[in-house]
């Protein structure tokens, strides 16, 4: 008959019998790493479709960017000397 010797050290009863200990250490870095790639996306995707919304809307040739209101002209008026 053959003795079997208990396993010894940090491996010991992690791995399934049919998988080395190296394949289920790669699997689950592959696992984490994949869910992390898709929990950054799926926070990322809102302000993405904000970025794209602000973006899409059509410019007037007409008008500037910039308007003189009373109010700037308030400011104005109180930054001289």
């Amino acid at each position: 008959m053959r003795k079997h010797s208990p396993r010894v050290g940090p491996a010991a009863g992690t791995s399934s019998p049919s998988a080395p200990p190296e394949v289920s250490r790669r699997r689950f870095l592959f696992a984490l790493s994949a869910g992390t790639a898709g929990a950054a996306a799926a926070a990322a995707a809102p302000a993405l479709a904000g970025e794209a919304a602000a973006t899409a809307k059509p410019s007037d040739a007409a008008t500037s960017g910039y308007r003189e209101t009373e109010h700037v002209r308030d400011y104005y008026a109180s930054t001289r000397l």
